[in-house]
């Protein structure tokens, strides 16, 4: 019997599994599906700007229980293993995955196929992508709130697509009344970076000072001290002079890492990411997939994790039976979709800016929390819908 092994539960892998499931794994008597994971819920990655600000979105508008879809398949198709990979061998055709809830354990997992959907991280250990289990990620979440809650100040840190929506939001409930300061703080002399339009960058600067946001620009937070219930931040700006802001609740959002180091160093490049082909395969290993954050090929955008998979879900049923694979063709236009508060946004579509209007009817209203558990189940993808 063959083995299908999918690393990871995230915005590429679930309708991966599901659909795969459907579509070969059980009409077939000869091939088994098994999938890794450290997490027991889906984390819908879009909505938590808005889940961080306390009394916004419950914990079941962002967190999902795989347990209900992955209980329909026969335990003789289909196996969870809760835990991390920490070792992968493509010479053998195993992974080695250190097992949740029982320190030290290990368990070899042999495959026939691999499919590398392991996703990213937060750099500064903050809930925008899945923590090492559920439960912490719900316990920074809880902690993140409360700190909100009893601030006075808050300061968000980084002028990616993660930090000035969350600044926005921040900025609409706290600000924009009076009841709260808040500051954003980044490194470039406007929000945002290429290739996002300048249009764009310099509407995102104006809508947040609407929402009365102290921006902070060309400038990074370079040391981080704790004192007492505050966090004293030293901010260096691109002159070189040095300052200091005090807040009660420190937000930063600046970027991730892959989640590789399972990853022998030969298949990474230099960012760490597992180098892929344009079929969506590793350079050397043709039974080895990978998609979505982990991967080379494209950025860290849930569009593209939503294009590749749908890629594979057609694609995997073909390399199963030794049919020639589609290459897959990464967007050629640039494609951006930014909430700025609850009420309005900007985004753009090659070179067409968005009005806002637009961006808070499809994005901002529900940051997809009216879809997110379909698309946790793997009924569907950001943009289709499966029968």
């Amino acid at each position: 019997m063959k083995t299908i092994v999918v690393l990871g539960t995230g915005v590429a892998a679930a309708a991966v599994i599901r659909q795969t499931m459907k579509s070969t794994v059980l009409p077939r008597h000869d091939i088994k599906m098994v999938v890794v994971s450290p997490s027991t819920h889906f984390l819908w990655p879009i909505a938590m700007p808005r889940a961080i600000v306390p009394g916004q979105l419950a914990d079941d508008k962002v967190l999902y229980a795989l347990q209900p879809t992955f209980a329909e398949y026969p335990a003789g198709k289909f196996e969870f293993v809760l835990g991390t990979a920490s070792a992968l061998d493509p010479d053998v055709k195993r992974v080695q995955v250190a097992l949740g809830g029982d320190e030290g354990a290990t368990r070899d997992v042999a495959y026939d196929v691999l499919v590398i959907a392991t996703g990213a991280a937060s750099r500064d250990d903050m809930p925008w992508k899945p923590l090492d289990t559920t439960e912490s990620t719900v316990a920074k979440l809880r902690s993140v709130q409360k700190q909100i809650e009893d601030a006075e100040t808050i300061v968000v840190a980084g002028g990616g697509i993660t930090g000035v929506e969350t600044v926005g939001e921040l900025g609409y409930e706290y600000s924009r009344t009076g009841r709260k300061k808040v500051y954003f703080v980044h490194a470039d002399a406007l929000p945002l970076a290429s290739p996002v339009m300048e249009s764009v960058r310099k509407q995102t600067r104006a809508e947040l000072a609407k929402l009365k946001v102290q921006i902070v620009p060309s400038t990074k937070v370079t040391k981080v001290t704790a004192s007492g219930a505050d966090t004293v931040l030293e901010l260096t700006a691109a002159n070189g002079k040095t300052t200091t802001l005090k807040t009660q609740a420190y937000i930063p959002a600046l970027g991730v890492v892959p989640n590789t180091a399972f990853v022998p160093a030969r298949m990474l490049n230099a960012g760490g990411y597992v180098k892929q082909t344009t079929a969506l395969q590793t350079e050397d290993h043709e039974d080895i997939f990978v998609i979505g954050d982990a991967g080379s090929l494209e950025g860290n955008r849930a569009a593209m994790a939503d294009a590749q998979a749908k890629h594979l879900i057609e694609a995997l049923p073909l390399h199963l039976d030794g049919k020639t694979l589609p290459e897959y063709k990464p967007a050629t236009k640039d494609m951006f979709g930014i909430t700025l508060g609850r009420g309005r946004g900007t985004g753009q579509v090659g070179s067409f800016k968005i009005f806002s209007i637009l961006i808070w009817y499809v994005k901002g209203r529900f940051l997809g929390t009216d879809y997110a558990d379909h698309l946790a189940a793997g009924k569907r993808t950001l943009t289709t819908k499966f029968e």
